[in-house]
C-alpha cells in the first residue's frame, strides 16, 4: 500500500484564501473512497498506487475552474513493499521512540 502527500495550490487566484479550491479538490478525494487525511498543508491519500495516481490527476484538474488557469502539484510517495504501513502505523512508530 502507497501513501502519499499531495499539495495542490491554484495560481493566480484574486485574494489571498485558497479554501474554496481546496474544498474542491477534497472534494474529488473524498468521492474516490480512498482513505485521507486533510492536513494544514496537504493532504495524505493512501491506498493503491494505480488508484491514488488516477485520483491525484482529477484533483489537480479539479482546480482549473473559474479564473484559475496555473495550478502547482506537488507530490510525495512513500511505497513500501515489505511491510503494510498506514499513516497511523507510521506515526505510532516514531511515538514509540520517542
Amino acid at each position: 500500500m502507497a501513501i502519499i502527500e499531495v499539495t495542490i495550490v491554484p495560481l493566480g487566484v484574486p485574494g489571498t484564501s485558497l479554501s474554496k479550491h481546496v474544498a474542491d479538490v477534497v472534494r474529488v478525494v473524498k468521492e474516490s473512497g480512498l482513505q485521507y487525511e486533510l492536513t494544514a498543508m496537504g493532504t495524505i491519500i493512501s491506498g493503491d498506487l494505480d488508484e491514488i495516481w488516477k485520483v491525484v490527476r482529477k484533483m489537480h484538474e479539479a482546480c482549473f475552474q473559474g479564473e484559475v488557469a496555473r495550478v502547482s502539484t506537488q507530490v510525495k510517495i512513500d511505497d513500501r513493499r515489505d511491510h503494510a504501513a498506514s499513516p497511523e502505523q507510521k506515526i505510532r512508530s516514531v511515538m514509540a521512540k520517542l
